[in-house]
């Protein structure tokens, strides 16, 4: 089974899959805060708070490159002509789904 979606449709969710890639890609580039040698003493807490911080942007990278993941692969089911069908059942994901999410691999029931 093949996918519902018009032309304007397929043209509209591109574009938008590809401005979320260059966004991930901008957000890949910015480096992530590097921390010093451990400190001890009255910089201690700081020193915590620089840490959580760092491991609160490590975090958003590993969710940032998961993401660009998935838009990868739409874009090349796009590319294939096999954009827009559920990757479980065969059928075709509504075009509602896809506007929230342009790179759902299922429909919102499975």
């Amino acid at each position: 089974m093949g996918t519902a979606l018009t032309r304007t449709q397929l043209d509209e969710l591109r574009r938008r899959l590809e401005e979320e890639r260059a966004r991930i890609l901008r957000v890949l580039q910015t480096p992530v805060a590097t921390s010093p040698p451990e400190a001890r003493g009255p910089e201690f807490e700081e020193e915590a708070q620089r840490e959580a911080e760092r491991d609160r942007e490590l975090g958003v990278v590993a969710r940032e490159r998961a993401l660009l993941a998935e838009v990868e692969r739409a874009l090349a089911k796009l590319d294939e002509g096999k954009y827009g069908v559920s990757e479980t059942t065969g059928d075709p994901i509504p075009y509602a789904r896809l506007a929230a999410v342009p790179w759902a691999r299922q429909g919102v029931d499975e």
